[in-house]
């Protein structure tokens, strides 16, 4: 009699399928970011052929359109979700702990700027281990844009790839922002007084906000050569602390933006229901702090960084 080990394997080498185009898929896990197992298949159609006598599936080779712009586009679309995800966690908190306060929607308060620091900041650690280990993670074209300067970041991008991280950053900011829209757009019309009210700054401040520079602390904990920068995996958990501390100590001047995707992305969004005041207020403020301050902020701190503390004799800085 077989053991119920032997009953659970699985075969495609009998007779059962006499396809000449079957690719074995290795069914041993891999570790990701988090530890756990992850299995990595080939692309294949929705055919398995299979017996309990083996230990191999059997894929029928096949490819779609869609499998090779999954392909293709496996890097940028990791930095859409993980972006994407740093969105719904920081927008929701905001909404929450702003429109909270309002007794019309709730009966009492939900959180406080101790909650926001925490909702924000866990965000940025799900999302960066949701897409850390297909795209290294990095969640804001700040820290992508820098790896043409700087050998510290060691993220080694080319142009086009930072076109196209910035591009799915900035999507998946936007998809996420719409998405806290959609669900927090009842209360927003009850805090502005009705539903055809949106006021900037007003509540498109829960969607956009104004640029801080964290980019040292990044450089400190994933260079290489810092014999106390944590594991890849503990990564997002020390980004999870460095925003806390930032958001909570810097957030009265500038609102802790520390993104240009997280801004932009949602300023897009925040454009159809707002109109253009998001984007002129203030004389086109946006694009002076929240993009071109965090891009510029991001290389001086990569410089001072390479200057001051990095090793290595890779940098233009140190050579």
């Amino acid at each position: 009699m077989s053991s119920a080990s032997d009953q659970l394997k699985i075969d495609t080498t009998s007779t059962m399928d006499d396809s000449p185009d079957r690719t074995p898929v290795d069914l041993s896990p891999t570790p990701s970011v988090l530890g756990l197992p992850v299995l990595h298949l080939q692309p294949t159609s929705t055919t398995v052929t299979k017996n309990y006598t083996s230990d191999v599936i059997y894929y029928d080779q096949a490819t779609t359109p869609l499998d090779n712009s999954r392909r293709r586009f496996r890097k940028p679309l990791a930095e859409f979700t993980g972006t994407m995800i740093l969105l719904i966690f920081g927008i929701a908190v905001d909404c929450q702990v702003t429109l909270g306060a309002n007794r019309s929607i709730t009966g009492g308060e939900k959180g406080s700027f101790l909650s926001v620091c925490m909702g924000w900041a866990a965000g940025a650690a799900f999302g960066i281990w949701a897409s850390a280990d297909i795209s290294g993670g990095h969640i804001n074209p700040a820290v992508s844009g820098t790896s043409d300067y700087v050998a510290s970041t060691n993220v080694g991008l080319t142009r086009r790839d930072f076109v196209e991280y910035a591009i799915a950053q900035t999507l998946g900011a936007f998809t996420g922002s719409l998405l806290m829209y959609g669900l927090f757009s009842q209360a927003i019309s009850v805090q502005e007084g009705g539903s055809a009210l949106r006021t900037t700054p007003g509540t498109a401040s829960l969607f956009v906000t104004f640029p801080l520079d964290y980019m040292n602390a990044v450089f400190t904990i994933t260079d290489k050569r810092n014999a106390m920068a944590p594991p890849p995996t503990l990564v997002p958990l020390v980004v999870f602390v460095a925003i806390i501390a930032l958001t909570a100590c810097f957030a009265l001047q500038t609102g802790a933006a520390m993104n240009p995707a997280r801004d932009f992305g949602p300023r897009l969004m925040t454009a159809i229901f707002y109109g253009r005041s998001v984007f002129t207020y203030r004389n086109h403020y946006w694009l002076w702090t929240p993009i071109i301050g965090d891009f510029v902020g991001a290389i001086v701190g990569a410089f001072f960084y390479d200057l001051l503390i990095y090793t290595g004799d890779d940098s233009p800085v140190t050579r």
